[in-house]
């Protein structure tokens, strides 16, 4: 060896090593991501929906067959019952119902974009991100939201939503906070029960229920518990179109990508679960200081001050 010949050190020789060892690791990975099969059945292309893919299209890079169910649904489950996937993702209630009917019992499944995935499913152990936000942190949030001890009222058909709203119930009362079911079963008894209520809440939340989803029938039940004084609380952004002061409102981009996520731990091996949606909230500040100017006449006119 010439005497002006570097050397590098035994430490650095090391570094190379783990550096080459790493690339050739992280180029095995990639490559076996990217000879998996994976088919996408999406129910329709209505905007959440389409939200949901571009996230999971973004996070998960590799070559994905995509079929839109409402085109042709019979064809879609031809082919698919004739093919094996390493994954199904389904995004959307009717897209994961064909997922789960059993096309290829040996395909491994995630359900997107669907709301009460066990009772819909019928799998006690399904996979995928729910729709529900869990419903104690719902409260939680109102409690710190909106302060003391709330009188919270929901209304529901307790043959879609019995379990939610005892849950709500157990939940709210650990957190000092009262949750009155409103019981419906019909869309002829919503305005009656709820204007037997008003007396005894002071905040009216909405959750995803069949009987109570009318895009018109919400809109005039919001906009009359405002009148009251009472504070709604809705799960999307419309309801903050219509007068509520706060909303949960579901992240279906990062739906998407939490989807992704899932796939890729599927595909690697490891037990899939049910997580709960990423969500933000929206306030509207306006909303809150008309009902709290609201309360206060209230006051004032049983104190005697307003004639």
């Amino acid at each position: 060896m010439r005497k002006d010949a570097v050397v590098p050190p035994k430490k650095f020789k090391g570094t190379i090593l783990v550096f080459f060892l790493w690339s050739l690791f992280s180029a095995l990975l990639h490559a076996e991501e990217h000879n998996t099969d994976v088919a996408v059945i999406v129910s329709s292309q209505i905007r959440p929906y389409v939200m949901a893919l571009e996230g999971l299209r973004s996070s998960l890079q590799q070559p994905l067959k995509i079929y839109y169910l409402n085109l042709n649904p019979e064809l879609i489950r031809h082919n698919l019952s004739q093919e094996h996937h390493d994954l199904l993702i389904a995004i959307g209630p009717e897209a994961s119902v064909l997922a789960w009917s059993n096309l290829n019992p040996g395909d491994k499944k995630i359900a997107l974009m669907v709301l009460d995935q066990q009772k819909l499913l019928e799998d006690p152990e399904p996979c995928g991100v729910d729709l529900r936000i869990p419903i104690k942190e719902q409260i939680k949030l109102i409690k710190e939201r909106l302060g003391g001890r709330r009188k919270i009222g929901i209304l529901y058909n307790p043959m879609e939503n019995r379990g939610w709203v005892e849950q709500a119930r157990r939940h709210g009362s650990d957190l000092g906070v009262s949750v009155i079911p409103l019981r419906v079963h019909n869309r002829h008894e919503i305005t009656k029960v709820l204007s037997s209520a008003y007396q005894d809440i002071d905040t009216l939340l909405f959750i995803p229920d069949s009987t109570v989803i009318s895009m018109a029938l919400l809109s005039h039940l919001v906009k009359d518990a405002l009148l009251h004084g009472i504070a709604v609380v809705g799960y999307n952004h419309f309801f903050m179109e219509i007068g509520a002061v706060l909303a949960f409102n579901i992240d279906y981009e990062r739906v998407g990508i939490l989807g992704a996520e899932l796939a890729r731990d599927v595909l690697s091996g490891s037990k899939c679960r049910l997580t709960p949606p990423p969500f933000h909230i929206e306030w509207s500040e306006k909303v809150w200081k008309t009902i709290n100017d609201y309360s206060g006449s209230l006051k004032s006119r049983s104190s005697g001050d307003v004639p």
